[in-house]
């Protein structure tokens, strides 16, 4: 494009000196309009800048660019609505043909509404709304599915979804990305105010079903949206029936809010359809098979001491496993309220004849495993015990072989493990050992030095009065005791494989983490207190010069602090 005609479409400029845009315009027309890179003309330029006036002297002259299109077939309009430029969109609207001219779309489908609604742009909204009468024509969907109602309710553009709202009078959709409505995309999206104009305009819509095969109300409960919920079984309470996902795979409204732990939702379905804790998913689980895969072990509580935990409990899936099957293949414990509860004392054997304690000693052994195996056998020493002693009396060849790989598994472990603290212990000893160190020769050269004058503070300290040193000398010698402490710990669990050697694996493992955590904590307390010494030190001898001296301890501790909190959070 001429650089002239540029600018001048830029600046809104008919006419600068001898440049004559009306003439430019005018041969154009016989040979073609000059474009940018992009594309654009000089009308998509002048809209791009919300040059209104020039818009429409440009179109008095050749009306052809109205319905030009640039290389992503954008015209002036779509360039105008997606930038907020609404004096031009108003401008391009007064044009003759601009019904013709607001459905046109680009490369991608969409329309200057579309556009407008993504954009943000209410006013221009407003503007194209008051042109479409037609829902079934007007508001088409562009290539991915998505039409300007779907954007709307997508993005929580509550203003811009009551002005279409209004002119979609009719019960109609068309299904936008995955097969979902508008309401899907609201509920999904938690926009609350979206999802009620939508559902008061049409309730049907949360029975519809997206690709997957749930609809707005599986959403909602999944997301948390307990007043929306209440709405919709207020209106039909059979909607908590309806199953979420394809014919071979389903679950159901109340093993969503298990599986998500939500309290207040499990209540609220329950108000509305008390029998629904009864439903099963294809595969024959109920909602407390759910909860306990996916580690919300509090969704017991709920029902505890109701009675309706006595049928959960112990009620088998379609492969014959309970709850407590699946919490010995997955889980890290067994919730103390599930080990207390009458029904969890009751032998349950799976269709490949296992009870949840063989299923928790098949797993590979970790500390999660060995604490699960205790709860499960903490069931008044029954749950799975009696088959566990039956395979080692009665089947030698192989179960009797698999333990004894097990154990020795186990004991591998175990000294792995300890290898890694007694590792992690070198490297504290030498900190330890340099923060000792430095607080010794920090208690023999004191800050501000020694009266050295005849009298009876001869050899005493001369800022010994200051409340700044007196903090300085406890924080020092809390130092350097937290750091001979550490010490002396960390030579006890150096010598702990020869002092032990007859205790089990795991009480030796648990001695040893003891140790380390007791050793971890006083070397912790040690570098604290050399950060508060050093502090302390520095401004007790710069006392006279405050502003330096608090300017030292600020920067002294909240160094500290920082460096803490990165290391616990980082």
């Amino acid at each position: 494009m001429d650089p002239r005609m540029y600018i001048a479409a830029r600046e809104g400029s008919m006419e600068d000196g001898d440049f004559s845009l009306v003439d430019h315009l005018k041969r154009e027309e016989e040979n073609g309009y000059q474009v940018t890179p992009k594309g654009n003309t000089i009308l998509h330029v002048a809209a791009h800048f919300g040059q209104r006036g020039f818009v429409g002297e440009v179109l008095k002259i050749t009306p052809a660019l109205l319905c030009y299109k640039n290389k992503k077939n954008e015209t002036a309009l779509h360039i105008a609505a997606n930038l907020g430029q609404s004096e031009v969109v108003s401008e391009l609207l007064s044009i003759e043909g601009k019904e013709t001219h607001v459905r046109m779309t680009d490369d991608i489908g969409d329309t200057a509404l579309h556009k407008a609604v993504r954009s943000g742009h209410i006013d221009i909204v407003r503007m194209l709304v008051k042109l479409l009468l037609d829902p079934e024509h007007d508001f088409p969907a562009n290539k991915a599915g998505e039409t300007p109602l779907y954007l709307a309710a997508e993005s929580g553009f509550h203003d811009a979804l009551i002005e279409i709202l209004n002119v979609c009078k009719e019960l109609t959709y068309v299904a936008g990305p995955s097969n979902r409505t508008p309401l899907h995309a609201a509920v999904i999206q938690e926009h609350t105010e979206c999802v009620r104009l939508l559902w008061q305009w049409n309730k049907p819509l949360c029975e519809e079903l997206d690709k997957w095969g749930w609809n707005s109300l599986h959403y909602a409960v999944k997301q948390g949206l307990k007043e929306i919920v209440s709405g919709m079984l207020g209106w039909k309470k059979s909607l908590a029936y309806l199953p979420a996902g394809s014919e071979n795979d389903w679950t159901t409204t109340f093993h969503i809010a298990a599986s998500e732990g939500d309290m207040l939702m499990i209540y609220e379905l329950l108000n509305h359809c008390p029998d629904c804790w009864e439903m099963l998913n294809s595969n024959g689980q109920n909602a407390l098979h759910a909860a306990l895969l996916n580690g919300h072990e509090m969704f017991v509580s709920v029902f505890y001491g109701s009675g309706i935990c006595n049928s959960l409990v112990d009620e088998a899936d379609n492969e014959g496993n309970t709850p407590l099957h699946l919490l010995a293949a997955s889980g890290d414990h067994v919730p103390q309220m599930i080990l207390d509860h009458p029904s969890a004392k009751k032998m349950a054997f799976n269709k490949q004849n296992q009870t949840p304690l063989d299923i928790a000693l098949s797993r590979t052994w970790t500390i999660q495993k060995e604490k699960l195996v205790r709860d499960f056998c903490s069931i008044n020493g029954q749950l799975g015990q009696r088959d566990f002693k039956v395979k080692r009396k009665t089947d030698p060849n192989g179960n009797i072989q698999q333990m004894e790989e097990d154990d020795h598994d186990k004991a591998k472990r175990v000294k792995i493990e300890i290898e890694k603290f007694i590792k992690s212990t070198q490297i504290h000893v030498v900190v330890a050992t340099l923060i000792m160190t430095v607080t010794f020769a920090a208690g023999f050269t004191l800050p501000g030095g020694l009266d050295s004058n005849d009298g009876p503070n001869k050899g005493m300290a001369i800022l010994l009065k200051r409340a700044a040193f007196r903090a300085f000398v406890i924080s020092d010698v809390l130092a350097f005791s937290c750091s001979a402490g550490a010490i002396f710990i960390y030579f006890f669990m150096a010598d702990m494989d020869r002092e032990y050697e007859e205790v089990p694996e795991y009480d030796w493992l648990k001695m040893v983490r003891r140790s380390y955590n007791i050793a971890s904590t006083l070397q912790g307390f040690a570098m604290a207190a050399v950060v508060v010494a050093f502090v302390t030190g520095m401004y007790a001898t710069l006392e006279n010069s405050l502003a330096l001296a608090v300017s030292v301890c600020v920067i002294g501790s909240v160094s500290f602090l920082m460096n803490s909190w990165i290391c616990i959070w980082g």
